[in-house]
């Protein structure tokens, strides 16, 4: 005769409540005894990953659009930019210190310009591609060229390297994916 061990962690043998769904001593998912409670536990985790994934678009448009703006107000005033900063004493003593010509300005600012607009370009493309949720890899590379063609300052590293972390982790919403996390969650979410 088997013995009855629904009441204990599969894990660690720790005494379980009746309705708890973590072991309270090892952290271990208790399954559900329910199949249909199991199956809508299943529907909430790929809710969740889909969620966040749309989080992640949703930073990547905040973070990309201000840089893809930017980038085009530089592209078209660089040389108005370049002559006001060469005519304006406040900025005497730093041209005096680095040395920079008007044309040096004028380049820098092009220069400037080209990462912004990479940089919006790139997150811009990324967040569709998490919206469709398609293409993993290739959101991944344009959300790290989009950071590091963009990262000007901590605020747009921060929000840059939040959107590329929460792209890695929503891989299983990935269409390409969406088989591999039905598998994981059938093995976590044991049917009875």
């Amino acid at each position: 005769m088997e013995e009855d061990t629904s009441g204990f962690c599969a894990h660690c043998g720790h005494y379980l409540k009746d309705g708890e769904r973590f072991c309270p001593e090892c952290g271990t998912r208790v399954p559900a005894a329910d199949p249909e409670e199991a199956a809508r536990e299943r529907a909430e985790v790929k809710e969740a990953v889909g969620r966040q994934l749309r989080w992640a678009s949703i930073i990547l448009l905040v973070y990309s659009i201000p840089f893809l703006a930017l980038g085009i107000a530089f592209l078209l005033f660089s040389d108005g930019i370049a002559d006001y900063v060469f005519s304006d004493g406040a900025f005497d003593s730093y041209i005096e210190y680095y040395g920079f010509t008007q044309d040096e300005v004028r380049t820098y600012l092009q220069y400037s310009a080209l990462a912004f607009l990479a940089s919006g370009l790139c997150g811009i493309a990324s967040a569709a591609l998490c919206w469709k949720r398609t293409r993993y890899w290739l959101a991944v590379v344009l959300c790290i060229l989009s950071v590091f063609a963009g990262s000007t300052g901590l605020l747009s590293l921060f929000l840059g390297l939040l959107a590329f972390w929460m792209v890695i982790v929503s891989k299983p919403a990935f269409r390409e994916y969406e088989g591999r996390l039905d598998e994981e969650l059938s093995r976590i979410f044991r049917e009875g």
